[in-house]
């Protein structure tokens, strides 16, 4: 061992890798370029070592120790830390948060070893690795994948943003969802990765169920006393606001226990008023409805009274409990009678005539009596025939102008997109170093009606179209944010606020868009148009002499 006054030089076979060490995963090509780099100019930054069982253990550096044994070297420079367990620990976490290519389920081992440890908390982990509360949630939420799914992450099979989202759910809920990462199209030989979005917006669809819309009372711990209330439950949304932070409302990760709430609830609410009527709202095979529930053709729903101690609106109407289908558990008021003519609308149906029928012959016919029975028969149908086509020729008339209204406004609507893409760029582009006070409160107009599912499209913005990279959506703005110039961040803050106002507002909402687009990038007037045009019409503008062709020849003679 040779000594230096800033480090040591430790024999390399005197060293070795420590079990406790986040980073497991190392590329081999990257390893191989690091070991011929230590060749040829050695190794510039010396390895962090402990001493332990009479050798040395690598506390940071086992890329570098790697890339050291490949170029065959005797020694590597080391600095000597006397370190506890915890303390290696703690200074393994801290130098792999701040590398960029260390695996996020790594990361989290890392997290959880050091939780492991007496005194280490999650407010312990963001203070010690400079990660925010939402990122180490996230970073630990991945140690719930089933094996699967840990698998498929662990060999970058799907990304963080796909991990992240499976993580969050139950375990008997994950391979569904992880299913559903994947399509294979007719022209596929395999299965394809899809966006994390498509992902996102299958587990909202399917397997979140918001509390806010429960029949039963979320406070009541007796409604299914082995799950208790739903306000205490972990397994919801509202629970751990900083791991869902994308989510919107408080919602149900649990659907079998939810539905068993609404079972209870519904068996509650029947004992307490037998009075009510048992409807469902879709339709099961009949072996399966609910003895007594009427379905759908048998009552018509009404809507809620604004007194509820007013008088019922007709002799048949009675209180309700849906027992299946949409809305089950709630109570509504239904019409048991299907002509009552208080809310049964009798507007006139368009029916189709039936084919006419020749008349019975009489008793008593003559030949040319029964031929002239005949003919008008046949000019009846050919006449009913004839309406029926021009009928259909209307219907078909009708169908085609719709058709052409349908296409003619979804291309208004494309070019009418592809204008407010235009101007969104243009006041990127446009973006001034600073904010007046008139850009000031538009700007701030547009914090206020931020929502915050606007992460995805600036991220994939800047990750070039790549919708399946690697990093999460906030690592890579993070990322951007780091990369801007000053002079830029202003146009990043505006692309931020403005990516949720591209698309065409609908009707009784304000168009943020427009409103940016009149203080930052506003369009000029006609009038100065067509000054500005004019202008350029009166520069002079360079006319080439003419060419004589006999001077020509004689200089290049």
């Amino acid at each position: 061992m040779q000594d230096s006054s800033e480090f040591q030089y430790i024999a390399i076979d005197q060293i070795f890798e420590s079990t406790t060490n986040p980073r497991q995963t190392f590329d081999q090509k990257k390893l191989e370029e690091l070991a011929e780099s230590i060749g040829k100019h050695g190794l510039i930054q010396p390895i962090v070592v402990r001493p332990k069982d009479n050798r040395f253990e690598i506390v940071a550096g086992a890329r570098r120790f790697r890339a050291g044994q490949i170029a065959e070297k005797f020694s590597l420079p080391a600095h000597i830390k006397e370190l506890t367990d915890a303390q290696a620990m703690e200074w393994q976490l801290v130098e792999n948060s701040q590398r960029v290519d260390v695996h996020p389920y790594e990361e989290a081992q890392g997290f959880q070893r050091l939780l492991d440890l007496p005194g280490y908390d999650v407010a312990a982990l963001v203070s010690k690795s400079g990660k925010s509360a939402a990122h180490v949630y996230a970073r630990l939420s991945l140690l719930q994948l089933i094996p699967t799914v840990a698998e498929a992450f662990a060999q970058e099979r799907i990304t963080a943003s796909h991990a992240n989202l499976i993580a969050r759910l139950p375990q008997e809920q994950q391979s569904d969802a992880f299913e559903n990462c994947w399509r294979k199209d007719w022209q596929d030989k395999e299965a394809h990765l899809l966006p994390a979005k498509h992902l996102s917006a299958w587990i909202q669809t399917n397997l979140y169920l918001n509390l806010a819309e429960a029949p039963f009372d979320r406070e009541d711990p007796n409604l299914k006393p082995e799950a208790g209330a739903c306000m205490t439950c972990p397994r919801r949304s509202g629970f751990n606001t900083s791991l869902f932070a994308d989510v919107q409302g408080d919602q149900c990760l649990d659907a079998p226990c939810f539905q068993a709430k609404v079972t209870a609830h519904i068996d509650r609410e029947i004992a307490a008023r037998p009075e009510l009527v048992t409807i469902e709202t879709a339709w099961r095979a009949p072996k399966e409805q609910r003895p007594g529930a009427l379905q759908k053709h048998q009552y018509r729903e009404l809507a809620e009274p604004d007194n509820p101690d007013a008088e019922p609106p007709c002799p048949s109407a009675k209180g309700a409990i849906i027992v299946f289908g949409k809305h089950a558990g709630r109570t509504v008021t239904v019409c048991l009678d299907t002509e009552c003519s208080v809310h049964t609308n009798h507007q006139p149906r368009e029916t189709v005539a039936p084919p006419p029928v020749m008349a019975p012959a009489p008793e008593q016919e003559t030949e040319e009596e029964a031929a002239q029975r005949e003919a008008e028969h046949e000019q009846r149908v050919a006449e009913y025939k004839a309406e029926q086509e021009r009928k259909e020729e209307e219907r078909k008339a009708e169908f085609e102008r719709q058709q052409k209204e349908y296409e003619a406004e979804q291309t208004r609507r494309e070019k009418q997109r592809e204008a407010r893409v235009a101007t969104f760029e243009r006041i990127i582009e446009h973006a001034p170093a600073s904010f007046s006070a008139a850009q000031m409160r538009v700007f701030l107009r547009l914090l206020i009606h931020l929502d915050y599912s606007f992460l995805e499209e600036v991220a994939t913005h800047f990750a070039n179209g790549d919708e399946n990279a690697q990093q999460s959506e906030d690592e890579i703005v993070l990322a951007a944010l780091d990369g801007t110039a000053d002079d830029k961040l202003t146009g990043l803050a505006l692309r931020l606020v403005l990516s949720d106002h591209i698309g065409i507002p609908h009707e009784n909402q304000p168009d943020l868009l427009t409103e940016a687009e009149q203080v930052f990038a506003p369009k000029k007037s006609k009038v100065v148009k067509a000054k500005s045009d004019a202008a350029n019409k009166k520069k002079p503008t360079a006319v080439k002499a003419p060419v004589k062709r006999g001077l020509t020849r004689k200089k290049a003679a």
